[in-house]
């Protein structure tokens, strides 16, 4: 095969990998977000107004130990004061100004894991917190809950979709491309078979350079999405795009597993093509 074919199958076959490989790092990324989104909704414990300190501790301590608490995190207590504080001065001043009081409440807020996070679930825990001493109410965003599931079901379905089309795109491409670069060699295979050569020996040699072609043109593809997300790294480090290693080489892995299986089975393909044509099909 000439070398400038070699070059134009490895070339073609790297930019298809290249780009399938942002569609899988961009659904991992998408679902890692959609995740954490979900998992950082705060439930918030309202406390009654002459809730004792023993109570409180007692709820934190509670809470900490129980089995719908998100691991990793700790039940944050907010006094009221604190909370108007937050609200900005513009409003203290006008509650001043009125001579009111504070009407917020003390509060606790904590996070549960994502089992959780369905809303009879989140029912349960809400109702189950409620019980407890000292404890004046459980209020949390079920609707915002259930648009973040929505729409990472959505988004999922999209980028499925999305791979599955550049899945079959790069088959075609790489097939075609494949086909045109074994077309100067469609004698040398047929002649080989006409004097008593079987069809493995004649593709042996074209598979194995198949193989070669493939892992070549798998390690730039996963050195173009490792250099993009170095970069995008150093400009958003809070997207943490290196944070989970065994997900990011299972995804280099499949990179280089489909840029091996693609160009084998083109070339496989194409060279049995020419073996079953006639002689004076090849012209």
């Amino acid at each position: 095969m000439p070398r400038p074919n070699q070059f134009y199958v490895v070339i073609s076959l790297a930019l298809v990998l290249f780009l399938l490989g942002l569609v899988a790092l961009w659904t991992f990324q998408a679902n890692k977000l959609t995740q954490q989104l979900q998992e950082n909704l705060d439930l918030i414990v309202e406390l009654e107004e002459g809730h004792t300190e023993e109570q409180r501790e007692a709820l934190i301590t509670g809470l900490q130990t129980a089995d719908f608490h998100r691991p990793g995190t700790t039940p944050e207590y907010v006094p009221k004061a604190e909370a108007l504080a937050e609200m900005g001065e513009d409003l203290e001043r006008d509650l001043n100004d009125l001579g009111l009081n504070n009407p917020l409440l003390d509060v606790v807020t904590f996070n549960v894991p994502e089992a959780y996070l369905q809303s009879d679930s989140l029912a349960a825990v809400s109702a189950a917190v409620q019980t407890w001493p000292g404890v004046a109410g459980v209020f949390y965003q079920e609707n915002f809950v259930a648009r973040v599931s929505a729409n990472a079901r959505r988004i999922s379905y999209a980028l499925l979709g999305l791979a599955a089309l550049f899945a079959l795109v790069a088959g075609l491409l790489i097939h075609n491309t494949v086909r045109l670069s074994l077309y100067a060699n469609r004698f040398t295979i047929k002649t080989q078979e006409l004097v008593g050569a079987s069809w493995g020996f004649i593709s042996r040699p074209y598979l194995w350079r198949s193989l070669g072609q493939g892992l070549l043109a798998g390690l730039l593809a996963i050195g173009g999405v490792v250099g993009l997300q170095s970069w995008l790294q150093s400009l958003l480090p809070e997207l943490n795009l290196f944070a989970e290693p065994q997900a990011l080489a299972l995804l280099y892995g499949g990179i280089l597993l489909l840029g091996v299986m693609i160009n084998f089975i083109s070339h496989y393909v194409v060279v049995r093509r020419y073996l079953r044509l006639r002689l004076d099909d090849l012209y």
